[in-house]
């Protein structure tokens, strides 16, 4: 029997789609996806995550070609723990993921962001910066603690 080429492109799609989410051998994967490191930096009320990444290697032609980004952002919002996050740079060892409102705004610039479980363990650091005063690293973790920053609209 003979495979349209339509036909083709649904089966490698499915195939995408099934990959197994859980279960990964590494700790830092989860599906296709190998996380590498991961920057959070806070801004007032909004988040603004930086994650490298890895995609094993068999599947990154299928998601070039069959444009699996939408594949790709479901499981990134699943490891960033932000499944409703929106992008604002996506590509396929590096994506950008700006969260509004993801902390709590105290008033005259102070503010909370609450403790946050990742969808996996992240190794080997996740760098919280909160401008202008810290900078916070935590090495293998799946779970940030809540934390007290000041923010950039310090009111008078």
């Amino acid at each position: 029997m003979k495979l349209l080429p339509g036909g083709m492109i649904c089966c490698l799609m499915l195939l995408i789609m099934i990959v197994p989410a859980g279960g990964a051998a590494d700790p830092n994967q989860y599906s296709y996806i190998t996380v590498e490191d991961c920057t959070i930096r806070l801004n007032d009320e909004d988040a603004v995550i930086d994650l490298n990444y890895s995609i094993d290697e068999g599947i990154v032609l299928l998601v070039h070609l069959l444009g699996g980004k939408s594949d790709l952002k479901q499981k990134l919002g699943v490891i960033a723990g932000y499944p409703d996050a929106r992008y604002q740079t996506i590509d396929m060892d590096h994506a950008t993921i700006v969260v509004s409102s993801v902390s709590q705004n105290y008033g005259e610039g102070s503010y909370w962001f609450p403790a946050h479980t990742f969808g996996i363990e992240i190794p080997p650091q996740v760098t919280v910066i909160s401008p202008p005063q810290v900078n916070r690293s935590y090495n293998q973790t799946s779970s940030l603690p809540g934390m007290g920053y000041f923010g950039t609209k310090a009111q008078v």
